[in-house]
């Protein structure tokens, strides 16, 4: 490890000029897209870096650590408490059961592999230095995550931001619409 000259993006905020705050997502943009095209390991599922078990602010489980899981069905299953669609067929049919319903069917299809994934976007976990990107700092949420990961735990984890949610699709591709809703449907039942 080495210390990084450059101060967290809301601290020099105010002073970028709108060309130097584009310029800032840009690099952002570009430091992601390396990410995400890292190559998992063969046999890689929803694990941290190192193949053990991860850690997220977000889901309050007790024991801060979680997994690792061998598929993201397994993952989707354990965030939403082991519920199957069978334990809601006494449930009263109204929204919150076709939601429900629609995020489980979602969770449980086919997934692409996962990614690489730095679990915790936010400004304050942004060096810049000279209106460059110098650093993202804070990777103990890092592993390897479903693709919409990134994006959803940096919207869901940054609710007080709205700004920064404004911001966020000049960072990084949003997930699929239904991917997005699904995160939704768990955060509100789930979340924290």
């Amino acid at each position: 490890m080495e210390r990084i000259q450059g101060e967290e993006l809301p601290k020099v905020w105010k002073d970028l000029s709108e060309q130097s705050v584009e310029s800032v997502f840009a690099q952002l943009r570009k430091i992601f897209q390396e990410l995400r095209a890292l190559t998992p390991p063969p046999g890689t599922g929803v694990e941290s870096c190192a193949g053990g078990s991860l850690y997220d602010s977000r889901i309050p489980r007790g024991n801060p650590r979680f997994g690792p899981f061998k598929t993201i069905q397994e993952f989707h299953f354990w965030l939403r408490r082991d519920l199957k669609p069978e334990d809601l067929k006494d449930r009263e049919k109204d929204q919150d059961w076709h939601d429900l319903q629609d995020m489980m069917r979602e969770q449980d299809g086919s997934w692409a592999q996962p990614i690489f994934t730095h679990g915790d976007l936010n400004p304050f976990n942004v060096l810049v230095r000279g209106g460059h990107v110098v650093g993202l700092i804070d990777w103990e949420f890092s592993g390897w995550y479903p693709h919409y990961w990134e994006y959803t735990s940096a919207w869901f984890g940054n609710v007080t931001r709205t700004e920064w949610q404004s911001m966020l699709d000049r960072a990084l591709d949003p997930p699929r619409p239904e991917d997005f809703k699904m995160e939704g449907i768990r955060n509100k039942w789930w979340g924290e």
